[in-house]
């Protein structure tokens, strides 16, 4: 019977030790008198076919609650999905390694997350990454921008506000990637309407995808430029 208890017990440690749940610090934003909060939760797990190490977001404080409540959820569940994804791949992986002569490579799954307001838009910076095998990791990145006095998600040509702006900006995203030996400019034709952004500090920055403008070694890159002198008239 003791050594039945020490078994369950040490079973029931490992779990623990690799499976919890904990809360992220707090952010506090103050945007025209009202408070915003951004509080995630990191979820750690680990198993023999897949490691999950996933921060998931929440916002509270917007004006709008059925807003909040839709992009909570929508972020939550954005996150949800791409891990199950993973998790389904590496279970089917382990399975069909069971029968095959190339041995697992256990996979991963990692999101984190950074928060920012400036000039009236919260941006969550999302960064998605994946293990599935092969030379390195998958990744990608994503944000949600929202309008703090509109409580709408805003996109890039909002933030710029006439075709001037975003012409300015193309000069300049051009003029960078010009000047580095690890992108092609070719590849670049100018922001698009689904353009990944996000703003801080008074500074807009753009951010491409792996692969979009260079190779996997130039990671994602990403420019930042003040966004009083992209406005400016």
């Amino acid at each position: 019977m003791r050594r039945l208890l020490i078994a369950v017990y040490l079973v029931f440690a490992l779990a623990v030790a690799f499976s919890y749940t904990e809360d992220l610090p707090e952010q506090i934003f103050l945007s025209n008198g009202n408070m915003i909060s951004v509080l995630g939760k990191n979820i750690v797990e680990d198993s023999e076919v897949c490691e999950i190490n996933i921060q998931i977001p929440s916002i509270s404080g917007l004006k709008d609650k059925p807003f909040e409540d839709y992009l909570n959820a929508t972020i939550e569940s954005e996150i949800t999905d791409y891990r199950t994804q993973i998790e389904e791949m590496a279970q089917a992986a382990y399975e069909e390694s069971k029968t095959s002569e190339w041995p697992f490579r256990k996979f991963s799954i990692y999101v984190l997350y950074e928060a920012y307001l400036s000039d009236g838009i919260l941006s969550i910076d999302m960064i998605f990454s994946e293990y599935t095998g092969g030379a390195h990791p998958g990744a990608s990145r994503r944000t949600y921008n929202i309008s703090v006095d509109r409580c709408r998600l805003v996109a890039l040509h909002s933030v710029l506000d006439s075709a001037a702006a975003e012409d300015r900006l193309n000069e300049l995203i051009t003029g960078v990637i010009g000047k580095r030996e690890d992108l092609w400019p070719e590849y670049f034709k100018g922001v698009t309407t689904d353009q990944g952004f996000y703003l801080k500090a008074g500074r807009l920055c753009v951010y491409f995808q792996p692969y979009e403008i260079g190779p996997w070694a130039a990671g994602m890159p990403e420019f930042c430029f003040s966004l009083g002198e992209l406005l400016k008239q």
